[in-house]
This record gives C-alpha cells, sequence and structure tokens, in this order.
C-alpha cells in the first residue's frame, strides 16, 4: 500500500488578493523631486505589491517637479508595504484626508455642479435627482464652486 498524501487545499495569494472583500483602498498624494520624476511608480506598484493603482490627477513641470493623486487598491499589508518604499525612494507621499459632502435636504438638484465634475462623479437620476458617486470623486472642488446655494462641502 502506498501511503496517502494529504491533499489538504493550499490557499493561492492570488486568489486572496482577488477577493474585493479582503483588498482596501488608499487615496494620496505624491510629490515628486526633479530627481524622481522618471520613477514608474505605478509598475512598481502592480509588479512588486500587487497595488492596483488609478491616476486621478497628475500634474508635472519637467526639470522641476511633479504631483500625482493615485488611489490605490490592495491588501493592506500590501498598501503599507507599497507606501513605505515611494517614501524611501525620496517621493513625499500624503494621504488624502478630505472628503466631499453634499447637503441634500437642501439641494435644488439644478445640475450646475454635473457640468464641472470632469471625474463623472455627479449624475442626475431617472427623477432629476442629484447622485454622487464617491468612488469617482477626485476632490477637485469645482462642485462647491459652482453650487448656487452652498450645499457642497470639503470636510477635512
Amino acid at each position: 500500500m502506498s501511503p496517502r498524501k494529504n491533499k489538504k487545499k493550499e490557499e493561492n495569494p492570488l486568489e486572496l488578493s482577488a477577493n474585493p472583500a479582503l483588498r482596501t483602498r488608499k487615496r494620496v498624494v505624491l510629490d515628486f523631486p526633479p530627481s524622481q520624476l522618471q520613477t514608474p511608480i505605478t509598475y512598481i506598484l502592480a509588479k512588486e505589491y500587487d497595488v492596483a493603482s488609478n491616476i486621478l490627477r497628475a500634474e508635472i513641470a519637467p526639470e522641476e517637479s511633479g504631483k500625482l493623486v493615485l488611489e490605490m487598491d490592495g491588501l493592506p499589508d500590501n498598501l503599507e508595504k507599497a507606501i513605505q518604499r515611494i517614501k524611501d525612494s525620496g517621493i513625499e507621499v500624503t494621504e488624502v484626508a478630505r472628503k466631499v459632502t453634499f447637503d441634500m435636504d437642501q439641494c435644488i438638484h439644478c445640475g450646475a455642479c454635473i457640468s464641472v465634475c470632469l471625474a463623472g462623479a455627479l449624475k442626475l437620476d431617472s427623477e432629476y435627482h442629484l447622485q454622487f458617486i464617491e468612488p469617482k470623486c477626485t476632490i477637485c472642488e469645482m462642485c462647491v464652486t459652482s453650487c448656487p446655494v452652498n450645499v457642497v462641502s470639503i470636510n477635512l
């Protein structure tokens, strides 16, 4: 008789990282010094840390500086390691703690904010009520200045 092998199911790390319940999101602002403008941040995040990144805003002045607003999605430990790696390379990292809020009780649903929202975070539903899709929001603050009744605010 040959000994039976215990075929216990092993956890696949790719299955864990693909499970959306285990992943978290962080929004960060990266300030690049001139020496780091050519650093392939999104590639490093994906390849080395299995962190997906969505560029929400970018400003680059060649030979001078760069600013990148990223939404990072990954396992919590991987996110922390990735952020530390970015900091160690000389890039300043600031977590975005601001949030856009709408006072829907006071909103007149005029849609003025929709036309200035380049991220597509605002829309009118079939009954012409304003809908805010927070994950799409880049916190550009354009909706704040466009609102005629001042129902939009930024919470720090």
